[in-house]
């Protein structure tokens, strides 16, 4: 949780757009990693449960993936979302355990889509 949130705090010192593509992921999946429950689909409702200083996230989000910049799973990145919450569960079944463990080593142990 502590590295997604640095990743997050670093990304204000420069304008996203200016992020390469590497930086913005890191930083998006750390997004999905800390707030599993956000989803990029209608941020900009007043409902969308997306807090207004995160919005601009999820606006650079789109405006990549209709360039075409954003495969699906780097704009859903449903794997950072699912590590954020295993990492909030108390009780871990093997098979659950398993799956973190290999995308902890895919990822090198941070969120990712």
């Amino acid at each position: 949780m502590q590295a997604a949130g640095r990743e997050i705090r670093s990304s204000f010192g420069k304008p996203l757009y200016l992020q390469t593509k590497s930086e913005f992921v890191r930083v998006w999946c750390s997004l999905a990693y800390l707030f599993p429950g956000l989803h990029p689909d209608g941020y900009e409702e007043a409902d969308s449960g997306w807090p207004h200083v995160l919005r601009s996230f999820a606006a650079e989000a789109w405006r990549r993936s209709v360039a075409g910049d954003l495969a699906d799973d780097e704009m859903y990145p449903c794997d950072a979302q699912w590590c954020g919450l295993y990492d909030r569960m108390t009780v871990h079944l093997p098979d659950e355990t398993q799956r973190r463990m290999e995308l902890a080593a895919a990822y090198d142990g941070l969120p990712h889509g």
